[in-house]
């Protein structure tokens, strides 16, 4: 009898080390965050969103509105310091471990959730999230919302999960312009899917995509009403590039000079996601594979070209 009350309490999570180690580096890395968002100087980029912020819009020049907002919401709440315009990237931050964890354990079990928002706190990216009040924070809540609405729609199109994706959508439209890279790898994972193109080419689909359009709209109006100032200025002006063949060789000695173990672990999950008979692991697997391979041929093989 005790061994089954042991393993029903392993089975919710509630013993699993990874639980206590999650918690305890979370408030760790919590704490050390707050410490820090406290004494650093601002970046320059923050103190960029920090004056956009006084003037509120759609859209800027570089980015779409909802860093400026927040950064705006952070100084408005928390007064004009840069803790209190880094808050609610360091809140974000904080809540990201919590999503991840939440979503593969209703995928997977509790230990896997555990552990993927553990191994989360241990990338030096992961870990440090929140701590500067830059896009790419809200971009991966968009991120996260959306992977966990179509992994939700994968079973069944329900409310929720049509709520959760269109605030997903919301919240990447108004961050940045490399959203649009999330919606292709989530689309084509999706449609190469069976249970995805299922749900996803059928009987109401046109609604659904359109929802994919909408939040881009106050961008392409900003753009439209400014000589596409925004557009020119990420694909242009920012990123003058020309690709070269050299630039793909390069990238793999990178990956394999820096992180050589955790190039293999990836791959070896990639292999084992795509041949997994749960629906939900494939389409993480597939995720995974289109996003670090679009952004590995766009990152680095393409060389400046002036």
């Amino acid at each position: 009898m005790n061994t089954t009350a042991g393993a029903a309490v392993d089975a919710a999570g509630r013993a699993d080390p990874a639980r206590s180690w999650f918690i305890g580096i979370w408030l760790l890395l919590c704490a050390l965050k707050l410490m820090l968002a406290a004494r650093l100087p601002l970046f320059v980029d923050e103190a960029f969103y920090w004056q956009e912020g006084q003037h509120l819009a759609w859209a800027y020049s570089d980015l779409p509105a909802l860093t400026a907002w927040l950064a705006r919401l952070g100084v408005a709440l928390f007064g004009p310091t840069a803790l209190g315009l880094r808050l609610p990237f360091l809140l974000i931050g904080a809540l990201l471990p919590w999503l991840l964890v939440r979503m593969t354990a209703r995928e997977f079990d509790p230990a896997s959730g555990w552990r993927a928002g553990l191994l989360l706190l241990l990338l030096p990216l992961g870990g440090t999230l929140g701590l500067l009040a830059l896009p790419d924070v809200p971009l991966l809540l968009a991120s996260l919302l959306c992977l966990d609405a179509c992994l939700c729609a994968l079973r069944r199109v329900q409310a929720a999960a049509a709520a959760e994706l269109a605030l997903g959508l919301v919240i990447g439209g108004l961050t940045h312009y490399r959203f649009a890279a999330v919606l292709l790898a989530g689309g084509a994972a999706l449609l190469l899917l069976r249970e995805g193109g299922a749900r996803w080419s059928g009987r109401g689909s046109g609604r659904r995509w359109r929802w994919a359009c909408w939040p881009e709209l106050p961008l392409l109006q900003w753009n439209a009403q400014h000589a596409e100032a925004g557009l020119r200025f990420q694909l242009i002006e920012r990123n003058p590039w020309a690709f070269d063949w050299q630039g793909l060789r390069l990238g793999a000695l990178q990956s394999l000079l820096a992180t050589p173990l955790l190039l293999l672990a990836l791959l070896l999950a990639a292999w084992r996601g795509l041949r997994d008979p749960r629906p939900a692991a494939r389409c993480l697997a597939l995720c995974g594979v289109l996003l670090a391979g679009g952004s590995s041929c766009w990152g680095s093989s393409p060389t400046a070209s002036g």
